[in-house]
Order: structure tokens, then sequence, then C-alpha cells
């Protein structure tokens, strides 16, 4: 009992620190050239930062205020997820029902985006405002000149997204994510000029994406982060973007930063997705990898 006690006052202590050194971190707004010369430079030893879900530790997860958030913050990318309506709409929600996010149930592509508009996304803060589910149109809108954006493709037709990036003149921002071959594909057939991440789940695999698609960002998993594969990446011109969702950010939430990161950093990813982005920023900027 007497240890549980203490592990409690540890944890609470841990997460008192970290809302207190979130709010003290200053960083400038995103700047899409900055941004985009980073990327296309994989030599460089700048680390770009992406805001998993948008940035959702005061806003609801891909929402319009969080996409703005990640904004305003200086982050590098916002990876979000898109998913279609019952009447053919483009929207943003990582779930497949509704029932996590919002304060409706059911299955998301049993709604239309008018049924969709009346529920309220769910938020954690005290924040009097509501939050609706937004369309992919206007987050593009709003990240237009400011921001890369990852579109996970969870439920669309590809035609309809990549006509989606094409109307909000986004082209040169946008990364389409999958690790299926045939989505990919079907998106380079439609325009080839757009720009893929492929996600591999092992050596052989990243060889067979540089082989087949010669991309600019491969996503990889910490469970086959190894030197070879790093080398085999950096060689084809490309840049690795590995998570620090899951252990390593849990460890930096607590306080134990240098724990959580350094080995993502020192292994040589240089693109991290994180629940954190400011706490990840203030380590990176700490280390001149920013």
């Amino acid at each position: 009992m007497k240890n549980l006690k203490l592990s409690l006052l540890f944890l609470i202590t841990s997460l008192f620190v970290f809302s207190c050194g979130q709010s003290n971190i200053k960083t400038n707004p995103s700047d899409l050239k900055q941004i985009l010369a980073k990327f296309h430079d994989p030599s460089s030893n700048k680390i770009l930062i992406t805001a998993h879900r948008a940035m959702h530790t005061k806003y609801p997860e891909n929402s319009l205020a969080a996409f703005q958030h990640s904004i305003n913050s200086g982050v590098d990318i916002i990876e979000t997820d898109i998913r279609t309506t019952k009447d053919g709409k483009l929207v943003l929600m990582h779930d497949g029902s509704v029932d996590r996010t919002t304060n409706g149930e059911g299955k998301l592509k049993n709604f239309t985006f008018a049924e969709l508009e009346k529920l309220e996304l769910e938020k954690e803060s005290d924040d009097p405002n509501t939050y609706r589910v937004p369309l992919a149109e206007d987050a593009l809108n709003l990240a237009h000149g400011k921001i890369m954006v990852d579109l996970d493709i969870k439920s669309v037709y590809i035609k309809n997204l990549v006509d989606l990036v094409h109307k909000t003149q986004t082209e040169k921002q946008v990364l389409f994510f999958d690790s299926d071959f045939a989505v990919l594909d079907s998106v380079l057939l439609l325009d080839s000029t757009l720009m893929l991440m492929p996600r591999a789940h092992s050596l052989e695999e990243v060889k067979e994406i540089i082989k087949r698609y010669h991309p600019l960002v491969i996503h990889i998993d910490p469970s086959f982060y190894t030197k070879e594969v790093v080398s085999t990446i950096k060689a084809s011109g490309a840049r690795i973007w590995i998570n620090a969702l899951g252990f390593a950010d849990a460890k930096a939430m607590i306080g134990l930063v240098d724990t959580g990161y350094a080995s993502l950093v020192e292994g040589g990813a240089n693109i991290i997705q994180t629940d954190y982005p400011l706490i990840l920023h203030k380590y990176l900027t700490e280390r001149n990898l920013r």
C-alpha cells in the first residue's frame, strides 16, 4: 500500500510538472516554406515533428481547433484520418464509429454529414466551446500554405480524396499514407506527382517500397528500427518516419523525456510522430535538432 501511494504521488507530481512545462514552452507558428525545405533535404540533421491526430491534448482530436493549435505551436506535420459519410462527404475521424470521440453512437458510415454535424466532439478540458466533426475540405483549407498534412486513408474512394487535394490546392504539402500498395498505386494513377508515405513492416518491405515508389519518406516501426533499415532508407534519399506513440510518449509525459525520446533520435529517424509535440519540440530544440 505504501509503495502504491508513493507511485501515485510520483505520477501526480510528474503530471503537474508536465503541465507547467507545457505552458512555458514557446514556439513560432508553422512556416510551410521552411518545413518543405527541411522535408525535401533528407541529409539535414533537423527532425520534423508530427502531431498525431493534430494537437489533441488541449482540443478534441482531428478537430479544426486542434489543427489551428498545431499551426500556432510550430508543428511541421499534422497527421489526420479520413473517412466517408453516408452521403459521400469526406470527414476527419480515426474510428469507424462515433462512440469514442463524440456524444453519439453508431458507425460513421451510417451518418449523413448533416446528422454528424449535430454531434459534439468529446473534450477532456473545461473548455466551454462546442466542437464538431469537420469536413476534410475545411481542414485542408485551414492548413493550406501553413503546414504539411499526413492523410491516413481509412475509408474513402481514392479519386474523391485526390480530387479534394486538387480542389484545396494542397498537393505540395500533403502526404498519402497507407500500407496497402493497391491504395498507393491508385493515388499515383490519378496523379503521379502526389507524395506517398508507404508503411513498411520489415527490411524486405523497405527495399520493395524503395524499388517500387522511390518515396520521399517511409514509415517504419520500432520493432525493426535497425542500423541496416535506417542506412537503406537514407541511401535512397528518403526521410524516416517513426512513432513516439505509446511507451516513448508515456515516459516523456511523466518527465522522463530523455528516456522516452533519446533512442528514437539517436537511431536516425528524422520525422517523429507524437501525442506531445511541445515536449518533443523543446527536447529537440535544446539539442539543436530543430
